[in-house]
């Protein structure tokens, strides 16, 4: 009798290790998953991934993450698409109460335009996580294909009062301008906007703002040639950046740093009085606090022969406490250096 619990009792403590062991080993290889996931990277080979690392036990991660939910994200990276939809239907089978599988498959469907198996399983996603931006955005933009607005609306008003709802409000906006840009009714929620969030870096609601203000269709070709106009500044083809900027004015006359880049592309490319006009342009017009046009400006009329107005436009550049990122040149060091005998 005694030789039976023996032999109970060390296969018992010999599951314990062995489980043990399992799970130390696959705490070593999750350090390297959650950091991949976190990093939004792929540092680690499949491989590695499905051979070192079990996803059946343990089945969760130490962040609560569905272990196939992880590997999946590498299926998805390397296009194999099925077995990346199995893994994870396999992994809402094991924990059917944990949206990110369901919401990794909703984006899944939505890239192959299947566009009622997206909707059905953002939606879940969504209403059980709404404050969760990736939830958020992937129901967005499938009831932006649906055209679904009233939906939206509603969406909108389970999380607009969360604790950090300002990309709920970003991808709101967005969605109203996409499907009916009332500019009345824009113009309300980006005043409420501006009022709920003082401090927040504004750039994102002024580039909807001018979506607003040309149309979304306009506003989508703007950004298509300014993005070529600009690849081609860096590249230091000005005359073809040029070129693209002019293009993009067509579909926007709004953007005052649209009308910089042209100014400079046209100093650069040496069409002086060109250059003037649109910098004189984007001053009165605009009238921008940064004072990075009054620096091309009197740069450029500092090298075309007019200091004492160069010197002027680099005054007041120096005045808007201007810094040029790169190559890290303040305004006023170019003043001392260049006019301080004017």
């Amino acid at each position: 009798m005694k030789s039976f619990f023996k032999i109970i009792f060390s296969l018992i403590l010999i599951s314990f290790i062995i489980v043990n062991i399992k799970v130390a080993f696959s705490s070593h290889w999750q350090f390297f998953l959650i950091y991949d996931y976190n990093d939004q990277g792929f540092s680690l080979p499949y491989n590695d991934v499905g051979d070192k690392i079990s996803d059946d036990f343990p089945n969760i991660s130490q962040t609560a993450l569905p272990m196939k939910y992880l590997k999946a994200r590498y299926l998805i990276n390397m296009d194999s698409i099925n077995k990346a939809k199995n893994m994870l239907y396999k992994a809402i089978e094991l924990q059917p109460d944990h949206m990110a599988p369901i919401q990794l498959l909703a984006s899944i469907y939505l890239k192959e335009e299947n566009i009622d198996s997206a909707y059905i399983l953002s939606k879940e996603a969504f209403n059980k996580m709404p404050n969760h931006n990736i939830h958020r955005a992937t129901y967005f933009e499938v009831l932006r294909k649906l055209k679904k607005v009233d939906e939206i609306d509603v969406a909108f008003d389970l999380v607009k009062n969360n604790l950090e709802p300002k990309f709920h409000w970003y991808d709101y906006i967005f969605s109203k301008i996409k499907l009916q840009n009332n500019k009345e009714e824009i113009k309300i929620l980006i005043n409420e906007f501006r009022k709920k969030f003082p401090n927040d870096d504004l750039d994102a609601i002024e580039q909807l703002e001018n979506m607003t203000n040309v149309g979304s269709e306009s506003y989508n070709l703007f950004a298509y040639f300014s993005g070529i106009g600009d690849a081609h500044f860096k590249e230091e083809n000005y005359n073809k950046a040029v070129e693209f900027y002019e293009l993009a004015l067509n579909f926007n006359k709004e953007s005052y740093l649209l009308y910089e880049n042209l100014a400079i592309a046209y100093d650069l490319s040496e069409n002086y009085p060109k250059a003037l006009d649109i910098y004189n342009l984007v001053i009165d017009k605009f009238k921008p606090l940064d004072g990075r046009v009054e620096f091309y400006k009197g740069l450029m009329l500092i090298k075309t022969g007019k200091a004492n107005d160069g010197c002027m436009a680099l005054s007041q550049a120096v005045n808007k406490n201007f810094f040029l990122e790169t190559p890290k040149i303040a305004a006023s060091s170019a003043y001392i250096s260049l006019c301080s005998n004017n």
